[in-house]
């Protein structure tokens, strides 16, 4: 049974992914863990205050953040009745992504599904700051983050986009795969081009990549003179494609202030799911 992690604020966005999420995965047996955090008073892991008993606030936001996650258990389970699927509750008393870590070491969590606002405008706009803080500092597990005007479609195409400057595991793309043969999806792996072409190390990194991926659908397409996002967001375009994806580089603390990762320059593109797949440690 597949593990699935879906943080809410019970807001619309939230909601969007977890339909979307529901129908990715109707025909799979899955545990759906539906997890709220709430701060109060600085009340939380890591905080040198001690609860008071019977504080009415904490208790409240307890409360209230059971309640809801309840009520989004009956909504869902009445209105998208499925055997395959069950759905737990977690509340916790932590920032979010403390909360989504606490998680992560309970459960073997396959992929954590966030809504984004889906709309035009700065990246911080688009994802949210929960999102982006979630994409920033969650490093074990896959994040796909769906915008909240996105429907569900039967997935057929998935963008993987790659430089092939970086030597990969096996394991980086182990979600991707799973993901690619549940649902019969063709993987089209994009390169932007540089001046000069692929250098031997990059021949040889996209060789590893199709050996890596050998049992799905995959064919290789490069675009070249254009911005990384830009070159992205082209592609998709002109081939409808259903979902990006893409290896998180794990940055140096100098390289985080200069450059951004990409799921922060794709924010102004974003029109379809993004999916970050975390790389393995060597």
């Amino acid at each position: 049974m597949k593990n699935i992690l879906l943080p809410t604020d019970f807001s619309e966005n939230a909601w969007n992914a977890f339909l979307y999420t529901l129908h990715l995965y109707k025909n799979e047996s899955c545990k759906f863990i539906l997890l709220n955090s709430y701060q109060i008073n600085g009340y939380h892991k890591g905080s040198n205050l001690i609860p008071i008993p019977g504080n009415e606030e904490l208790e409240k936001a307890k409360k209230n953040s059971e309640n809801g996650l309840q009520r989004l258990i009956e909504v869902i389970k009445k209105g998208y009745p499925n055997p395959k699927h069950h759905f737990f509750a977690v509340s916790y008393n932590y920032p979010l992504v403390e909360a989504i870590e606490h998680e992560l070491e309970q459960n073997d969590i396959e992929v954590i599904v966030i809504g984004t606002k889906g709309s035009t405008g700065a990246y911080e706009v688009i994802y949210g700051s929960n999102t982006i803080k979630i994409m920033d500092e969650v490093e074990s597990c896959p994040i796909l983050a769906v915008p909240s005007n996105v429907p569900f479609f039967e997935i057929k195409e998935i963008v993987l986009a790659s430089s092939f400057k970086i030597t990969h595991n096996e394991k980086d793309f182990q979600y991707l795969k799973k993901l690619a043969l549940q649902t019969n999806t063709r993987i089209c792996v994009l390169h932007i081009e540089e001046e000069g072409g692929l250098s031997i190390s990059q021949k040889q990194n996209k060789h590893l990549l199709e050996s890596y991926l050998e049992e799905v659908q995959l064919s290789f397409h490069s675009l070249a003179h254009v911005s990384v996002p830009i070159g992205i967001y082209c592609f998709i375009e002109s081939r409808g494609s259903d979902m990006i994806a893409f290896v998180n580089k794990k940055h140096s603390f100098f390289e985080k202030l200069l450059f951004n990762p990409l799921y922060k320059d794709l924010g102004n593109y974003s029109i379809i799911p993004v999916l970050v797949l975390q790389p393995t440690a060597k």
